[in-house]
């Protein structure tokens, strides 16, 4: 590609010493080699990529993309806003695939990779070719690949984009990340349609406080970004997108008037039942997937397929046949004892969960959990008293300590829980889950929050391998 493709259509300041060369690539790491790559200088907390450009020239970058000027022996591309170049070059050096596919966004705390995996699992039922984009990694038809973040920067973003496109993909399932929509990764993707699942407290170590995180989520639903948005009509926070119409909507829920509403809603071992009310088609759905917050979930997707040509009745149909989303309410027995694990990190995920559970369960709730270090403090005690509310025994474990001590992350927990309630402390999280299983009996739910699907426990910088599953496929033998 020349360098003048990539930066077709790009919104551009003012250009230094061009000169028409070819390009192998677009880096914002200095550190990897940049034979024939395009460097965009990216500012972040801990560092200034405007600080690194003289060194990314050395290591061979044959242009530079900057939002301060400089005097450099290649071409100097001076922008207004890096970040949201560097989506607009990604876009462009892998030939756009994002506009040759359908995109589904999918912006919330809670349910974005519940709803991403149920539209998936329509679509291919439906015989569209479908793939996602999320916490799970990135999935084409059923095969999976790894991700480090559930929206990936831009350069990978679109790389998988790109992969998706050649692999005859029709659409995608993509979560975006309060994270993704502040830095700019999505800029020129415009998804077919956005949906918004919910609003609740989580990063506040980087946002601040709600309503600076809520601002964030809600920015998303512009024209530019999508040509639909899809609401829960039972959240605050998508009342008010419903009330100020940035663009056209589709309204979901289950109090709250709705386009497409759930009424007698009943659960049993063997999943949700409910009646679907679908902009007036009526049908009576029946998922295994477990939980009230799941009856969201696929409602959001319900409406994101009828409006995308796929019929209610190949939607009921492909949700009959729906496999469990790994990590998110997972079903197992140790023992006659009945095991969730599920993802649950933020306050209302945990009380979703445990709500249900409660409901559920004749017998003892013993909740096994912890929450991350270098994440939001101010959760933690919120967790603790959620926790103990809804379970008879709570065991406050490790989960991602990262650079904090675990010793410090419980006793935040535990400032949070009433001097009446039970609860354990267990450093060792596959301890912890031992003990609760050794607490429990035939009728007793055990919950194990926070991890779901990661397969990992990340302590100083160290990711050491571990498995909430593997512990209890032991505790089987």
């Amino acid at each position: 590609m020349k360098l003048s493709e990539l930066l077709e259509n790009i919104p551009i300041k003012r250009i230094f010493g061009f000169a028409e060369t070819e390009i192998s690539g677009i880096a914002i790491d200095d550190r990897e080699d940049l034979c024939g790559k395009v460097f965009i200088c990216l500012k972040g907390n801990k560092a200034d990529g405007h600080d690194h450009m003289t060194n990314a020239v050395r290591k061979g970058a044959v242009a530079v993309v900057s939002e301060k000027e400089a005097e450099l022996p290649v071409p100097l591309i001076l922008v207004e806003d890096t970040r949201r170049t560097l989506a607009l070059l990604s876009g462009n050096y892998y030939g756009n695939p994002a506009k040759k596919m359908d995109i589904v966004t999918v912006v919330g705390t809670n349910g974005k990779t519940s709803t991403t995996e149920i539209l998936s699992e329509i679509f291919e039922y439906a015989g569209i070719p479908s793939a996602t984009i999320g916490t799970l990694g990135y999935k084409i038809g059923t095969e999976r690949g790894a991700g480090e973040l559930t929206t990936p920067d831009p350069i990978q973003l679109h790389a998988h984009l790109a992969e998706m496109y050649r692999s005859g993909v029709k659409c995608v399932f993509m979560e975006a990340s309060a994270h993704a929509i502040y830095y700019n990764k999505l800029a020129g993707i415009k998804a077919k349609a956005g949906i918004f699942t919910n609003l609740s407290q989580d990063h506040l170590d980087f946002f601040g406080n709600i309503e600076r995180y809520a601002a964030v989520k809600t920015s998303y639903f512009t024209h530019e970004n999508a040509a639909l948005a899809i609401v829960n009509s039972d959240d605050p926070y998508g009342v008010r997108i419903l009330n100020e119409r940035p663009i056209p909507t589709i309204s979901y829920g289950i109090e709250n008037p709705a386009d497409v509403f759930a009424i007698d809603i009943r659960h049993d071992e063997h999943g949700t039942h409910f009646t679907i009310n679908a902009f007036d088609c009526i049908s009576e759905i029946d998922c295994p997937l477990q939980g009230r917050f799941n009856v969201y979930n696929v409602m959001a997707a319900v409406a994101a397929a009828m409006y995308m040509g796929i019929s209610l009745q190949t939607v009921k149909e492909a949700l009959s046949r729906m496999r469990p989303v790994p990590g998110r309410y997972n079903v197992y027995y140790v023992d006659q004892i009945k095991v969730i694990i599920d993802y649950a990190h933020t306050p209302d995920g945990l009380e979703n969960v445990l709500k249900d559970v409660r409901r559920s369960t004749a017998g003892k709730v013993v909740t096994v959990f912890g929450c991350g270090g270098d994440r939001d403090k101010t959760k933690r005690p919120i967790m603790g008293e959620i926790a103990t509310r809804y379970s008879d025994i709570s065991v406050i474990t490790e989960d991602n300590p990262r650079s904090e001590e675990e010793k410090e992350i419980a006793a935040d927990i535990i400032r949070g829980i009433p001097e009446d309630r039970a609860f354990v402390q267990i450093d060792h999280r596959a301890d912890a889950i031992r003990y609760a299983l050794s607490s429990a009996q035939k009728g007793d739910t055990v919950v194990i929050a926070g991890k779901g699907h990661e397969n990992y426990i990340e302590k100083n910088g160290v990711k050491l391998p571990y498995s909430d599953e593997r512990i209890l496929k032991e505790s089987k033998e």
